[in-house]
C-alpha cells in the first residue's frame, strides 16, 4: 500500500496555460484584442503610429494583467498609491504602533475579493469540466474533417456574408466590447472593497485605523506602560540638558532638530539602558522651533517614542525690556516637584531724561512743575515675583548681580506655566536750574549818574590893533594883527538822572546745586516647560508559549482511506 502526503500549507493558485492562470490568460486574451483594434482599426492614417500605440497598449496591458510587486497585482498597486497620493494621511496612532520587529499574522476571515475569486474559480472549473465533456462528444459525434473553430469566426455576424469592406468594423466593435468589459470586471473587482479589511486592503478614511494604509502589515497590539522618562529638563540660552531614566532594558536613539524651519537634523545619538539607569545629553537649540525625540525598542520588540517640542521647550528664553533694565530668564530647569533657575538684569543704562518736579519761581508769582532734565541713574534695584499655579515666590535682584529662584510644582502635569513680574525702582541725580525770586515794590525814586560825552567844538578869530611908538619925540603908528585858535574836543560830562518808578517787580536769582528724584517700572513675562509623569519601574509581560512548528507526518492506510471516503477521492488503480 502506497503512503500519500497530503499538503495543507500550499495556497498557489491553478496553472492553466503555462504560468498564467485563467483570468490572466482572459486579460491576455482582451489585451491582445484591443492592442489589434488599435493597429487595424485607428483613426490615423500613419501605420507606424498605429503600431506604435498597439504596442504601447499590450505592453501595458500585460504589465497589468501579469505584473506584480510584493505579490500584489499592479492595479491593486495602483489603487493604493492613488489612494495614498489622494486621500488623507494623517496617523492617528502612537509611534509604538509603527515600529514593531514583526508583522501581525493575517486575519483568518477572508475579504470580499478572496470570496468573488474563489467563486469564480469554482464557476471556471466547473464550466471547465462541462466543456471538456461536451468537447469529448462532439469529437466523437462530429469529427469529419472539419476546420478547427476560429476566433474570427466566432466574432464576424453570420447573418450577412463575409465582405472584406464592412465586416471588419462589426467584428472590431464586438471584440472592443468585449475587450473593456473584461477590464471593467477585472477593475471592478480589484477596487471593490471589503467589509473586513485584510493585509494589504485600504482602510476606509472615516476610520480611525486608515493609518494602516501606509505600511505593508498589521502591527500587533502594543504592550501598555511606559518605558521611558524624562527625569529633568533644563534649558539654557543655546542648549538644553535632558535626563532620561528607563523603566526596563531597551535600546535608545536621539535625535534633535532645529534649522530655520525646524526640520534639520542638529544631533543624533544612540546608547543602550536597563531598568532603572539614566543618561544625560547636551542637545543644542536652534532656530525657532526646536524639538527632540528620543525612540526606543525595548527586549520584547515594543517600540516607541517621547518628544519634546513646540511649548515644552522655551526657546528662546524671555526677555522683559525696559526703559531701566532688561530683566531675563538665564536658565530654567524643570525637576519632580520643583522648578529652578536664574535670573539676570542686562542693559541697565546711566543716564535718562526724566522729569522731576521742581519749583522755578517763588515770591510775587509762583511756578512749579515737572521739568524734564537730563539725569544720572544711580541705586538700580527690585525685586521679582514667580508664580507657577497655586505657588508664588519672590526673589531680589540687584544689578549687575543676578538672583536664583526656586519654585515647587506638583507632579503629573505635561507642562508647568510660569509667570514672571519684575518691580525695577532707580534714584535719579541731576543738576536743578537757578531759583528765581520776585518781590513786588509799589513805588520808587532812583537817581543814576549817566556819563555823556559831550564835542566841545574849535573856534578861531584874528585880533588887530594900532600902535603908537614913541621914539626921539617921534610918534610912530602900526597895525599890529594875531590870530586866536581853539581847537574842537570831546569831554565828558557826568549828570544826576533822577527817575520815579510807580511799580515795579524786583527779581533775584538764587544758584541751585544737585535735585534728586526716583523712577518705577514693571516688567512681565511668560513661559512654559515641559514636563513628565513620576518614574514608576515597568513590568514587562510574560513571555508567550511559541506555537510549536508544524510537522509533517505520512498517513496511515486508515487514516488516508477515511480521508479520500470523505473528500469522495478514489485510487486510480
Amino acid at each position: 500500500m502506497q503512503a500519500h502526503e497530503v499538503p495543507t500549507h500550499v495556497q498557489a493558485e491553478d496553472k492553466v496555460l503555462g504560468w498564467f492562470t485563467f483570468p490572466q490568460v482572459v486579460g491576455l486574451i482582451a489585451v491582445g484584442a484591443l492592442a489589434y483594434g488599435f493597429y487595424r482599426y485607428a483613426p490615423l492614417p500613419w501605420p507606424e503610429v498605429r503600431l506604435g500605440l498597439a504596442v504601447i497598449s499590450a505592453l501595458a496591458g500585460v504589465a497589468g494583467v501579469v505584473g506584480r510587486v510584493g505579490g500584489r497585482r499592479l492595479p491593486q498597486v495602483a489603487a493604493d498609491l492613488l489612494q495614498y497620493r489622494l486621500g488623507g494621511r494623517c496617523y492617528a496612532g502612537t509611534p509604538a504602533e509603527l515600529l514593531r520587529s514583526e508583522p501581525a499574522p493575517e486575519s483568518g476571515t477572508p475579504g470580499l475579493t478572496s470570496q468573488v475569486r474563489d467563486k469564480t474559480r469554482r464557476r471556471i472549473r466547473r464550466l471547465r469540466a462541462l466543456h471538456r465533456m461536451r468537447g469529448r462528444r462532439k469529437g466523437r459525434e462530429h469529427r469529419n474533417g472539419r476546420r478547427t473553430p476560429r476566433l474570427q469566426r466566432w466574432l464576424r455576424n453570420r447573418r450577412r456574408p463575409r465582405d472584406r469592406g464592412g465586416g471588419g468594423h462589426a467584428a472590431m466593435r464586438r471584440t472592443a466590447l468585449i475587450g473593456a468589459a473584461v477590464l471593467l470586471a477585472m477593475a471592478a473587482v480589484a477596487a471593490s472593497p471589503e467589509p473586513t479589511p485584510g493585509p494589504g486592503t485600504p482602510y476606509p478614511q472615516t476610520s480611525p485605523e486608515r493609518w494602516r494604509n501606509e505600511i505593508d502589515f498589521d502591527p500587533i497590539a502594543p504592550v501598555p506602560g511606559r518605558r521611558l522618562y524624562v527625569e529633568a529638563l533644563a534649558v539654557f540660552e543655546e542648549k538644553a540638558t535632558v535626563t532620561l531614566r528607563a523603566a526596563t532594558g531597551l535600546d535608545l536613539a536621539v535625535q534633535a532638530f532645529g534649522g530655520p524651519e525646524g526640520g534639520e537634523l542638529r544631533f543624533w545619538g544612540a546608547a543602550s539602558l536597563g531598568a532603572g539607569e539614566t543618561t544625560v545629553y547636551t542637545l543644542p537649540l536652534t532656530g525657532d522651533a526646536p524639538s527632540f525625540t528620543f525612540a526606543w525598542v525595548d527586549g520584547s520588540g515594543q517600540a516607541g517614542a517621547v518628544s519634546l517640542e513646540g511649548g515644552q521647550l522655551p526657546h528662546p528664553l524671555p526677555v522683559a525690556e525696559g526703559e531701566l533694565c532688561d530683566v531675563r530668564v538665564s536658565q530654567l530647569r524643570w525637576s519632580p516637584g520643583a522648578l529652578t533657575g536664574a535670573l539676570e538684569a542686562d542693559g541697565c543704562i546711566s543716564s535718562i531724561e526724566h522729569p522731576i518736579d521742581l519749583v522755578l519761581v517763588t515770591g510775587y508769582v509762583h511756578v512749579a512743575g515737572a521739568l524734564s532734565m537730563k539725569t544720572r541713574v544711580t541705586n538700580v534695584h527690585g525685586s521679582v515675583t514667580l508664580a507657577s499655579g497655586d505657588a508664588s515666590t519672590t526673589v531680589q535682584l540687584n544689578p549687575p548681580d543676578g538672583a536664583a529662584f526656586r519654585l515647587p510644582v506638583p507632579a503629573g502635569e505635561a507642562a508647568h506655566e510660569l509667570s514672571i513680574e519684575a518691580v525695577i525702582e532707580a534714584g535719579l541725580q541731576g543738576s536743578a536750574p537757578p531759583l528765581v525770586g520776585l518781590e513786588f515794590v509799589p513805588e520808587k525814586e532812583e537817581e543814576y549818574l549817566v556819563p555823556v560825552e559831550v564835542l566841545r567844538p574849535g573856534a578861531s578869530e584874528v585880533v588887530s590893533e594900532s600902535v603908537a611908538v614913541y621914539h626921539n619925540d617921534e610918534v610912530t603908528y602900526h597895525d599890529v594883527s594875531a590870530r586866536l585858535t581853539i581847537p574842537p574836543e570831546v569831554i565828558t560830562v557826568v549828570p544826576v538822572v533822577t527817575i520815579t518808578h510807580p511799580e515795579h517787580i524786583l527779581a533775584t536769582v538764587t544758584p541751585r546745586g544737585s535735585v534728586y528724584g526716583s523712577k518705577e517700572e514693571t516688567l512681565s513675562a511668560a513661559l512654559t516647560i515641559g514636563a513628565d509623569s513620576p518614574y514608576a519601574p515597568f513590568t514587562p509581560p510574560a513571555t508567550p508559549v511559541p506555537t510549536p512548528t508544524p510537522v509533517q507526518t505520512p498517513l496511515s492506510q486508515g487514516e488516508a482511506k477515511g480521508l479520500f471516503g470523505a473528500l469522495g477521492w478514489e485510487w486510480p488503480w
